[in-house]
């Protein structure tokens, strides 16, 4: 099976989908979570490849031809850890806020 290749701005959009979906079914239910903060691990594979092709006749008879192919792929582990907020908290960053620089 091949795996799936999604943006980090789709997926986050998909979680965040999900996670209002939870707080609105959760209305009205006795037993309710706080949401503190969300760890989210994504793969990330990083893939290069090069080919190299030679041909030669001789006197239209005979043709030889070789080729040598070379792919390197590096897997990468990226963690976000996200603390959910709605608008009005505190003066922080919020994924989706325009920003005139970028956040320390």
């Amino acid at each position: 099976m091949e795996p799936a290749y999604i943006p980090l701005s789709q997926a986050v959009g998909e979680l965040r989908t999900e996670i209002i979906a939870a707080v609105k079914n959760a209305k009205g239910e006795d037993l309710r979570f706080a949401l503190e903060q969300i760890e989210v691990e994504f793969q990330v594979v990083a893939t290069t490849t090069g080919k190299a092709e030679a041909r030669a006749s001789i006197w239209q008879v005979v043709t030889l031809k070789g080729s040598i192919e070379h792919a390197n792929a590096a897997t990468h582990k990226v963690k976000l850890v996200l603390k959910p907020r709605q608008e009005g908290s505190p003066d922080e960053t919020l994924i989706g806020d325009e920003v005139s620089e970028r956040p320390q």
